[in-house]
Parts: C-alpha cells; structure tokens; sequence
C-alpha cells in the first residue's frame, strides 16, 4: 500500500486515476502512472535481483585416515577447500547492463552444533564472512576447512551453510534508481561433507551383532526386593562383521523395575569415551518396559567391543515372581539380517525382603521362690511375647514357642496354654519333644538353666496366614510351675528358659541383612528355695549362753577379791572422816 504522504504531503485525491503496463521510461521495466488532483506521478520499477550458490568441497569425503584416532596424532588435519560460486541475476530480465550490488556472505561450519567438528584455515573458526561487490557475473572463492581435534560423531556429515545479504547500488544515469533482491529469493544454502564408510567392495555394510549381559555383582545370585534396591547390568557387545551404524541396544523388563542411568561405557578398539542416550517406552500391552540406549555418533568398528552398566531401580513393594526375566537384544541401521547372538536372556531368583521381630516382653514373670513346706505345690507363670512387622510387605508366618515340661519325669509346668489378646481366633498346635542331653545333673552343675536341651518340652505352633505390615501381636504363654522338680537338681537356684522364634518360607521371603537375631527370643525364670529358720531354739539357747557368762565373770571377780577390796576402801574412808570432826569440837569447849 502506498499513500500520497509517502510522496508528497499536498497530494490529494492520491490513486484517482491509474495506468500502468508500460515503459515510459525506456529501461525495459513496466512503469506506473498514478494521478491525483492536480497532478500525475509515475512511479518506476526497481531492477529485482535474484542470487544463486553453489558450494563444492574436494575431496568429496573425510577419509578414515583423517578423522579416525587409531593413535595419537598431530592436528589440526587438512579436510581440503570449499569452492563457493556466487552468481547475481536478474529477474525477470531487462536492459540494464552494468547492475552492481554489494553482497555479504557468511560461512559457518557445523551450524547448530554446541561444538563444531571443522574450521575454516582462514579464521580459525567456525565462521567466516565476506564482503564483495558484484555484477552479473559468477564469482568463485575457494576456502580451506580443517579438522581440528578427534571427531566423535563421525556418522552425521559436516554441515557447511551459505547465508547472504545483498544492497543494491544506485544507477546513477537512472536518476539512482536501486536494485533490489527479490522478496521470495533463496538466502540459505548449504552442502554436506560425508565421513568415508568402511563397507567393502560393495559399499554395503553388512555387521554382525552380538550381546550378552549378566549382573555385575557377582555374589549376587537371588535378587532380594526390598533388600537390593539397584539392580546393575554389565553389557558387552561386539561386532564380527562390517561396520555398524546407528548401533542400539534395547532392554527388556517386567514392572516393579525402572531405568535409572548408564555408566562406565568402554569402547575396546578406539581411543574415545563412548557416549549413550537411553530412553525409556511406557509397558506394552504385556506389561513389558523397555529402555533403548543409542551410541551416539559412533560408528561400530568391524572386531569391536564395547561394555557398559545399566542401572535399574527396584521397588520395595514390587511382586516380580519367583524369578525375574530379562531380556536384550542389539539392532543397527544397516539393516543386516539378524541372528541367534543379537539376542539374550537371563533369569535371577527373586525373594523378598522381610522384617519380622519377636523380643521378650517386660510383663513376664522374671522370679518365683519357694520353701521346702512348698515343695510340693506349684504357682502360675507367664511368658510373654511381642510379635512385630516391621517391614513393607505381608507375609504368613508361624511363631514357635518351646517350653519345659518335665525333668526326668517329673512336672516342671503344667496346664500350659498360650492365649493372643488380639486374636484369639488364632489357633496353636502343640507337640512334644525330647531332650537333646541325657546327663542332666552335668548340664545343671555347669550352668543352672533348665531349657529344651535337658528337659521335655513342648513346642506350640501359632500360624498366622497373613500378618500384615506394622502389625503387632502378643502371645502369652502360661500354666503352673511347680516345685518338686528342683530338688533333683541339687541346685537352689534355677533359671527356667522358654524360647521363642519366628519362622516363614524361606524359598520366598528373607530377613532384612543382620536383622537374622531378631527372629528368636527368650525368657527366662528365676525358680529359688529358700530356708525358713525357728527363732524359738534361737533365743532360749542365747538366754542361757547370757546368763552362764555372767556367772561365770562373777565368779571370776569374786575370786580375785574385787568385791572384799572395794568394802576395805569404804570402811576405811568412814573411818577418816569420823576422826577430825571429834578432833574440832575440844577446843571450842575450853572457850
């Protein structure tokens, strides 16, 4: 759109008349007359240019001899020149010969890359401008690229880009009339430069692919969920045939598992570090996940190996089976048939993580004592139980209590029973078992402790078909002790033992590590006789003892005149005294 300010502010009625088509001004272009109230405008036509490149890198590849890093070398390495040809036309064509325009022309190498894997000699960089003045002819340069370091992705062509600005330059004899570029024209162009593939005589790359994979601790033969909360894979892959590109290996695994990270890539046959992008797929219709791992820009060499750890997480809560199955298999882009070696499975036992504990509870009778008058009675005993989960999954359980019954055929405890106050739908089973030692009296005499070892015993067996996570159960085992069983010991002080302990298949679960003591527990009992003394024999026998030693001191003073010398001194103070009152009363008579 173009108004009459534009071109004069006093033009009115600017566009109220129009004629156009022809060249008025006789420089083959199509002029316009554009009227307006007073006056007429014409408005010329701008020569429309149009720019064409062509862009030709010799060699027309990088041999391997150039970008492969066998051994260390000295760089950088020459790649060859880039010859770049401009040509200016015009569009569409007229009679103005001598057209000029000023073009600036920007390389770049690798554009879009973070780091490029080519230079240009001249800068040293990715990057080279250009300013030239052209006309209507094709104008050739060449540049020369460099290979700067070791390249990593040898799989994806270098990328050369051509993009362009151009001015036109005023005619001075057309009253500076200034061509243009044309709107729609091309500004971008670019070529590629290939890496030289190593495929035979047949230019076809035909890799054979191999992988096998195991888990890369080798102690660890049952995968415990709950317990082993990474799962490591050592991958190996190899190639016994031609070179392999877009090499990828995809992992197959049941829920419960999820990809966490790949290390520790090794490549056996180059002197690079190996780099890999893996992606997890949601589950398929199975329930299978996967996880692809691509090998970035890396051509697989024909006899190379590579080996990496893939990092899986497991789930504490997951149910995965007896076994968990996983599975590999390894593809490429060249599209070779595939054979037997791409493939491989392996198979873990799997158990589960448990934490069950059973500790002895406070409430149990600790101490029970007794006289020889109650030697034959007995008085009620309880053991105590505390039964916990303490772990995040439910499991069926069996709580095993053993305790004393008979001491050489002689009752220990009776009327045993063992009652659960949370459940007492809870049913227990009950047998009997014998001693493991005969000799008795030796066991006693060493250590007094009556348990299982020197004694019947019977064993009670509670099961429980669920036994949920952070349940708590108590179990209380009780009867009556008696007495008369002790006397054979020949011991007055004994400790009587009941023993508990947790038990569930082990073919499916397993304690948490070092958590394994927590499954057993014991109480234990002290059983004492005591002597009850009469006092009566006691005070009479220490009366008389009393009173004969004081006869017997008596006597002792007696004999050696305490008694008469103490009457002696008496007498003989009286008769001092006597004597000088008698004395004082004379000569006051005289008076």
């Amino acid at each position: 759109r173009i108004t009459g300010a534009q071109l004069s502010p006093g033009l009115r009625y600017f566009g109220q008349s129009l004629s156009g088509g022809q060249d008025l001004t006789q420089d083959g272009l199509a002029d316009l007359a554009v009227g307006a109230q007073g006056r007429a405008l014409l408005l010329r036509t701008r020569p429309v240019l149009r720019m064409g490149a062509s862009i030709h890198i010799t060699p027309a590849e990088i041999t391997r001899s150039v970008y492969e890093c066998q051994q260390l070398g000295t760089f950088p390495h020459d790649l060859g020149k880039a010859i770049v040809c401009l040509h200016v036309s015009q569009s569409p064509k007229n009679q103005l010969v001598n057209l000029q325009s000023i073009v600036t022309f920007d390389l770049t190498l690798d554009p879009g890359r973070l780091s490029p894997r080519a230079i240009f000699q001249e800068t040293g960089t990715r990057n080279l401008t250009r300013v030239r003045e052209l006309g209507l002819k094709q104008n050739c340069e060449a540049v020369r690229l460099l290979l700067p370091e070791c390249v990593e992705d040898s799989v994806t062509p270098i990328v050369l880009r051509l993009n362009f600005s151009l001015v036109g330059k005023p005619i001075s004899s057309l009253r500076n009339l200034q061509p243009m570029l044309a709107v729609d024209a091309q500004r971008y162009f670019t070529t590629s430069l290939p890496f030289e593939k190593n495929c035979g005589a047949d230019h076809v790359c035909q890799d054979d692919l191999s992988i096998s994979f195991g888990v890369s601790d080798a102690s660890l033969k049952t995968l415990i969920v709950g317990s082993n909360l990474e799962l490591n894979l050592k991958v190996r892959v190899w190639n016994d045939g031609e070179d392999s590109y877009g090499t990828a290996v995809t992992l197959f695994y049941p829920p419960g598992l999820s990809y966490q990270r790949v290390t520790g890539g090794q490549n056996h046959l180059q002197l690079r570090s190996l780099r890999l992008t893996c992606d997890s797929a949601p589950a398929g219709t199975q329930g299978t996940r996967s996880t692809r791992c691509s090998i970035n820009h890396f051509i697989f060499r024909e006899g190379a190996q590579i080996t990496f750890t893939v990092t899986f997480h497991v789930a504490p809560t997951a149910t995965l089976g007896d076994k968990l199955l996983l599975a590999a298999n390894v593809s490429s882009e060249n599209n070779s048939p595939k054979t037997s070696k791409a493939t491989f499975q392996l198979e873990l036992p799997v158990k589960y993580a448990v934490y069950t504990v059973i500790s002895s509870h406070e409430q149990s009778t600790k101490y029970l004592n007794f006289s020889a008058s109650q030697e034959e009675g007995s008085r009620v005993a309880q053991h105590r139980y505390q039964v916990n989960n303490l772990g995040q999954r439910d499991l069926p359980v069996s709580i095993h209590i053993s305790v004393p019954t008979e001491l050489n055929q002689v009752a220990v405890w009776k009327d045993i029973v063992v009652l659960n106050p949370q459940n007492p739908s809870i049913q227990c089973s009950s047998e009997r078992t014998a001693p493991t030692e005969s000799d008795f009296l030796t066991h006693l005499t060493k250590k007094p402790v009556l348990d299982c070892s020197i004694a019947d015993c019977l064993r009670f067996r509670c099961d429980i078909p669920s036994f949920g996570v952070q349940e708590e159960l108590d179990f209380i085992l009780q009867g009556n002790l008696s007495f008369r069983w002790v006397s054979q010991t020949q011991q007055k002080k004994v400790l009587v033992v009941s023993v508990a302990e947790i038990t569930f298949n082990r073919v499916v679960y397993s304690q948490l590590p070092g958590q394994e003591t927590f499954l057993r527990a014991q109480t234990e009992l002290v059983l004492e006789k005591y002597e009850v003394y009469n006092p009566i024999p006691l005070m009479v026998g220490s009366s008389v003892g009393g009173l004969l030693l004081l006869a017997l001191i008596t006597a002792l003073l007696y004999k050696v005149g305490f008694f008469k010398r103490q009457y002696k001194e008496m007498m003989e103070e009286a008769n001092n005294q006597t004597v000088p009152e008698n004395e004082t009363g004379d000569p006051q008579v005289a008076q």
